[in-house]
């Protein structure tokens, strides 16, 4: 004879549980862990999720000045510089080393130094600018991070055997 299954209320439902194995986990979103108690496993997914931001950001950045539609599409230099960004964020995914981590601070430093000397946006207002620059900031040291960790990527554990 089969057993009905009970219906599960919401009251019944360990949300925390759910909401952390999704959102936050210290295994595959440890960026507030301290670089010191990370393991490779872990260095990994937080480099890799680094270098899909940076390339997705970039790579638009680069679309929208090659096909003339950005306020800055007459530069050729920002469109080259989103290519050199693109291009060293992949070689950091692939070799985790130090140069081009180092390479990789470039990014948020770039972004911060044209958001403070060019107008980005022509119906940009100050509160937006200061927005962009906040996070610019942001994104510089968390950028920071990355190099300590590419910088301790090879002295790392390897990560705990799964259960």
């Amino acid at each position: 004879m089969r057993r009905r299954h009970q219906p599960i209320h919401l009251k019944d439902l360990d949300w925390y549980k759910y909401v952390r194995r999704y959102f936050w986990d210290d295994e595959t979103t440890p960026y507030l862990v301290p670089v010191e108690r990370l393991h490779r496993r872990q260095a990994d997914y937080e480099i890799l999720a680094y270098v899909v931001f940076a390339s997705l950001l970039y790579g638009s950045v680069m679309l929208l000045t090659m096909s003339g539609r950005a306020v800055y599409a007459d530069s050729f230099g920002v469109s080259l510089y989103a290519l050199v960004v693109v291009c060293v964020s992949l070689v950091f995914a692939v070799t985790r080393h130090f140069l081009a981590a180092s390479a990789c601070v470039l990014a948020p430093a770039g972004a911060l130094v044209y958001s403070l000397s060019f107008d980005v946006h022509p119906d940009l207002g100050s509160w937006d600018r200061v927005l962009l620059i906040v996070f610019a900031l942001v994104w510089l040291r968390y950028s920071m991070r990355l190099m300590h960790i590419a910088k301790r990527y090879r002295e790392m554990p390897p990560p705990p055997a799964q259960d």
